[in-house]
């Protein structure tokens, strides 16, 4: 599975808990993987560290049975389409010969 990007959604400060929380989601060839993740942090935290923090956190929380996670099959719009097939200047002849030989184009 390769992950293309990550990106961090709903992004909360818990003051009760000193901690920041979000929900990480992973775009990969198999779809949408958001994970649940935190980072004990204060409030005035350097932003680049909570961001790459959180998505260690998610990362590692992917593989966790007990971790709070989903996963999306990706759109029909967002998979790979088949290559079509080359036209030539005979294509419609042939398939107009596929058609009469009882294979259907």
């Amino acid at each position: 599975m390769t992950q293309s990007q990550a990106q961090i959604g709903n992004l909360t400060y818990n003051a009760a808990d000193e901690c920041y929380q979000a929900l990480v989601t992973f775009h990969t060839d198999e779809g949408r993987i958001r994970v649940a993740c935190t980072h004990t942090a204060p409030l005035d935290a350097d932003p680049d560290e909570v961001e790459r923090a959180l998505i260690s956190d998610a990362m590692t929380g992917q593989d966790q049975p007990n971790r709070l996670r989903s996963r999306l099959k990706p759109r029909l719009s967002d998979r790979p389409r088949p290559t079509p097939e080359p036209k030539t200047p005979l294509h419609g002849a042939v398939e107009w010969l596929r058609r009469i030989g009882g294979r259907a184009a």
